[in-house]
């Protein structure tokens, strides 16, 4: 154990230049780790850099959306999938130029 620490302060002098033995050498070797220590913890707090964002903005409009992916349900020969899409959107009151379309997309279903 002697050698240990005589090796420790051996070390630390090499290192710092200081010769601390001793009491006054463990307490300056923990204060040193300690620091170490709190500088490897530390965490600077980010903000977030988006604040609040309303996805929807993103997607636009659900109804559009569900008509559009119907559009390729169909395409893919998807036709019950494509049909229950265009119906949750006829239940959402869909505009005049919706109604067009779905009844258009429906048309080609056989419906």
């Amino acid at each position: 154990m002697q050698s240990f620490l005589l090796n420790l302060e051996t070390e630390f002098y090499f290192l710092t230049g200081m010769d601390l033995e001793g009491f006054s050498g463990l307490l300056f070797g923990l204060l040193i780790f300690c620091f170490i220590l709190f500088l490897i913890r530390f965490e600077k707090k980010r903000e977030p850099l988006i604040h609040d964002v309303d996805l929807s903005n993103e997607i636009g409009n659900e109804k559009i959306a569900k008509i559009n992916l119907s559009r390729s349900l169909i395409e893919m020969d998807q036709m019950d999938e494509a049909k229950r899409l265009l119906q949750e959107v006829l239940d959402e009151a869909p505009t005049n130029e919706e109604k067009k379309t779905i009844d258009q997309l429906l048309s080609k279903i056989g419906l």
